[in-house]
């Protein structure tokens, strides 16, 4: 929940706020990609933001807002030093409900290169799917996004890391993969 909840998240612009809450998805930024999302190219990335809803879901949203999504995924990725991890988690934090995590554990979990968003989108247009997503969520994350319980149920199940086989070992899931 510290992801969704630190600081401020305005809608239309990227923050300080927005780096330190990605940050805390072991995510790594580098002093000059700071400047160029705080200072450089604030105005331009504030405009493309402007033209993705932050009020749909994935699984709601028009072919104009998944390309704006896409205009504001390429102008993040042709940034030196923002790769598809960091772009997918910078949006997931701006528009929680519309853009899932697309990171190497969510990628191997989906097991479609390169079209996971889609994946993710086919499943969750199914309410039967929506509502097993929907029953994974605890009372603290009462405000998350369904795409962010998606997101940590992958991870549990799906990381290799420690942290994950830990909260694994102690709800008795099986291991990775």
């Amino acid at each position: 929940m510290t992801f969704t909840d630190l600081g401020l998240n305005p809608p239309r612009e990227i923050i300080a706020d927005d780096l330190l809450a990605v940050s805390l998805l072991d995510i790594t930024w580098r002093p000059e990609v700071v400047r160029i999302l705080l200072i450089s190219h604030k105005r331009e990335l504030s405009d493309l933001l402007a033209g993705i809803p932050h009020d749909v879901d994935l699984w709601e949203a028009s072919p104009d807002a998944m390309a704006n999504c896409d205009l504001m995924w390429k102008a993040l990725t042709m940034i030196e030093g923002i790769g598809t991890a960091s772009a997918s988690k910078l949006l997931a934090r701006k528009r929680p409900r519309l853009c899932p995590i697309s990171d190497s554990v969510v990628r191997d979990a989906v097991d479609v290169p390169g079209r996971t968003w889609d994946v993710l989108r086919c499943l969750m247009e199914d309410p039967v799917a929506r509502a097993y997503v929907e029953a994974l969520r605890p009372p603290e994350a009462a405000a998350a996004s369904l795409l962010r319980i998606l997101d940590v149920a992958l991870w549990v199940l799906y990381s290799k890391g420690a942290a994950a086989q830990q909260v694994r070992e102690e709800a008795r899931l099986p291991a990775a993969g």
